[in-house]
């Protein structure tokens, strides 16, 4: 069952001292709720964020935040599926829909990640991993990245400089984001240069820690009145999300099987925009070649020729900027996905556009694919 996107609202991601999560998500919320034409018909709310729960010492936050929208009354959960929390959270405000148990649900994603110092916020990103096998012995996540991107370049003979475009690529698409946290130019030539974080990862492969909160309005068709998008299907899958279990680490399983279950069900081919999950420059090669946008080993190459940039023969790669630029507020990524791809396909996203988008496939994952979920977004 088709659902539909009827409002949009996000903060600027950055370091929002100034700002409770309660603060953010109900700045997000209000906007969303606004262009939604206000909170008649708003029988549900779903709450993700990823850390919040350590760090505010809080459970049951959606009912608390319902509560403080003024929005007492209606139900209300968290959904938590660590990095894919926000996709996890549209994914279940849409069954929600479909099961005919909320006519309108409001879903909001939020994340503080400099409530604290770095080297706690580190020591609790760590729970992304399996916390059984991998997460208290751990070479961190830029270690990680580090192995998939020596072991993609020896394997395929890329160059490392090569790598470098997807990064530059990023901060371009960002500049013109109002609401993305590094929104300044690089050049390709900088990214190699940069501090390394774990040889031949560097600061500037990697997604920067910040504050935010996004929010949308859901609805079913009998409550549409002026959506700005339909989200046609979503689809999820688990995985190993781990390079040492999996049978090939060059390519995230949970995310194949859930593109293959998506494309069962809807129409993926001629994407005229995708919002992927780069939080590394290697995770965004592997993405692409997962998807079959790129063939194996050539991600690099297509990106350095333009393939994925504006007016590119390709599909316009994470014009919000991605994760790299725009910023990862963990919980809250997946929302603001799906915020920024509603506000393509009508023609109201306030940075760089897909030319006359009509459909755009957002991807969300967590880890090295420990869970994957994918969305089909489309204009109305």
């Amino acid at each position: 069952m088709v659902v539909y996107v009827e409002g949009v609202g996000m903060t600027k991601i950055d370091r929002h001292y100034d700002y409770s999560l309660k603060d953010l998500a109900a700045n997000a919320a209000f906007a969303a709720i606004e262009q939604a034409g206000g909170v008649d018909g708003i029988d549900y709310l779903v709450f993700s964020s990823s850390l919040s729960s350590l760090q505010d010492n809080q459970l049951d936050t959606a009912s608390y935040l319902a509560t403080s929208l003024g929005l007492r009354g209606i139900k209300a959960l968290n959904v938590e599926a660590g990095e894919a929390s926000g996709l996890a959270a549209i994914s279940v405000a849409k069954s929600l829909l479909e099961s005919h148990q909320a006519d309108k649900v409001l879903v909001i994603g939020a994340e503080k990640l400099n409530e604290f110092v770095s080297s706690k916020v580190y020591k609790q990103l760590q729970m992304l991993y399996d916390g059984d096998t991998k997460s208290f012995y751990n070479i961190g996540f830029a270690g990680d990245a580090a192995i998939l991107m020596r072991l993609y370049m020896d394997t395929y003979n890329v160059d490392r400089e090569l790598m470098s475009y997807w990064p530059a690529l990023m901060h371009s698409n960002a500049k013109e984001n109002p609401y993305a946290m590094l929104n300044f130019a690089i050049k390709p030539d900088k990214v190699a240069k940069s501090q390394i974080l774990a040889d031949p990862i560097t600061l500037l492969d990697s997604y920067p820690l910040g504050d935010g909160a996004a929010a949308i309005v859901l609805s079913n068709k009998d409550m549409s009145s002026s959506p700005l998008a339909k989200i046609s299907a979503i689809e999820s899958s688990t995985g190993y999300g781990s390079i040492e279990l999996s049978e090939d680490p060059l390519l995230f399983d949970s995310l194949s099987e859930a593109f293959r279950r998506i494309s069962n069900i809807a129409d993926t081919s001629n994407l005229d925009f995708i919002e992927i999950h780069d939080s590394f420059t290697i995770t965004a090669m592997i993405i692409l070649e997962t998807l079959g946008l790129a063939n194996r080993g050539k991600a690099a190459e297509l990106v350095s020729t333009g393939y994925f940039s504006p007016g590119g023969k390709g599909p316009l790669a994470n014009p919000s900027g991605g994760l790299k630029a725009r910023g990862h507020p963990l919980g809250a990524t997946g929302v603001y996905q799906i915020a920024e791809s509603s506000l393509q396909v009508a023609n109201k996203f306030p940075g760089v556009k897909a030319n006359n988008a009509k459909k755009g496939l957002v991807v969300s994952l967590n880890g090295l694919g420990s869970s994957s979920y994918v969305a089909l977004v489309e204009g109305v």
